[in-house]
């Protein structure tokens, strides 16, 4: 399939385990990123914002939907494809970064 989308994603979903408890966090998410396009994730803490990064980011895997970057899906990938993938076309600025070396 080709496309200018950069990133697609169709019926997106995440279950966690917390003991008996499900956690849905992600609930049957479609999202299409096109090429040059600027997107602002927004919701309140919980909503699932982190859990779709990291998906598309290729650090986590979806439990059922599809996720594209480009015509890759990475749905299909094993952890040396989602490493593969990240290597060659993923760069992360994390929030929070702790320095042991630094002096307090």
């Amino acid at each position: 399939m080709t496309t200018d989308a950069i990133f697609r994603a169709t019926a997106l979903t995440k279950t966690y385990q917390s003991g008996e408890t499900q956690v849905l966090a992600l609930r049957g998410v479609d999202l299409t990123v096109a090429a040059g396009e600027v997107v602002v994730l927004l919701g309140p803490s919980g909503s699932g914002k982190s859990t779709l990064l990291n998906i598309m980011g290729g650090l986590d895997h979806a439990t059922s939907g599809q996720v594209f970057f480009r015509d890759l899906e990475l749905t299909n990938l094993d952890d040396r494809g989602l490493t593969g993938y990240r290597r060659r076309h993923v760069g992360f600025v994390f929030q929070f970064y702790i320095n042991d070396d630094a002096p307090c």
